[in-house]
C-alpha cells in the first residue's frame, strides 16, 4: 500500500504535533516524518521514541520537499512559522494548523502565505491532554474525536472535500 502522505513535516512536536505523526505512522497512512522544533533535546527524544523519523532546526529546508505541513506551535507563532516556509512551499503541499482558534490563525495564513493560500486548510482537533512535548505525543489520542476543518474560499478543491465553498467539515478520527 502507498501511504497518502510521502513526507510530513510536523513544525512543533509535542502532544499534538507528536501524536498526529504517531497515528499515521501507525495506520500505515505517511511514508516519512520530520519533526521541527526550537528545543534540540525534545527532538532528539521525539527520534528516539520513533515519533519522527528524523529532526531539523531549519523549517525552510525540511519543508522544501514536504507533501504536508502539519505546524503544532502556539497561535501567537504562526505568522513567524508561515512567513518562513512560504517561499520554499512545494506546489503539491497541503498545510494544515491545530491552533485553538481560527480568525488569528487564518489572518496569519493570508498575510504570510499571499498566493498560496489555496494550499492551506485550517484544522482544530478536539482532543488534547495536561502534558506537553515529545513524551506526551501517543498513538490513539484523537481515536473518536473530531477533527474540525474549514477549508477557505481560497482553498484548492483538492486540498478539502471537493468543494470550493464547502463550509467546516468535521471528521471522527
Amino acid at each position: 500500500m502507498t501511504p497518502a502522505v510521502d513526507r510530513l513535516v510536523v513544525i512543533g512536536v509535542g502532544l499534538i504535533g507528536g501524536s498526529f505523526a504517531l497515528d499515521l505512522k501507525q495506520n500505515g497512512l505517511v511514508r516519512e516524518v520530520i519533526g521541527v522544533g526550537r528545543s534540540a533535546s525534545n527532538l532528539a527524544l521525539a527520534q528516539s521514541l520513533g515519533v519522527v523519523d528524523r529532526c531539523s532546526d531549519q523549517i525552510a529546508s525540511a519543508v522544501a520537499s514536504a507533501d504536508m505541513v502539519m505546524l503544532a506551535v502556539p497561535v501567537g507563532s504562526m505568522h513567524a512559522a508561515l512567513a518562513e516556509i512560504a517561499p520554499v512551499l512545494p506546489a503539491r503541499c497541503i498545510v494544515t494548523d491545530v491552533g485553538s482558534t481560527k480568525q488569528d490563525v487564518i489572518a496569519a495564513a493570508r498575510a504570510a502565505l499571499g498566493d498560496k493560500i489555496g494550499q492551506f486548510v485550517p484544522g482544530h482537533p478536539i482532543a488534547g491532554a495536561e502534558t506537553s512535548g515529545a513524551a506526551a505525543a501517543r498513538v490513539g489520542l484523537f481515536a473518536g474525536k473530531p477533527l474540525i476543518l474549514t477549508p477557505l474560499p481560497e482553498t484548492h478543491p483538492s486540498r478539502s472535500n471537493g468543494s470550493q465553498r464547502c463550509g467546516p467539515l468535521v471528521v471522527l478520527m
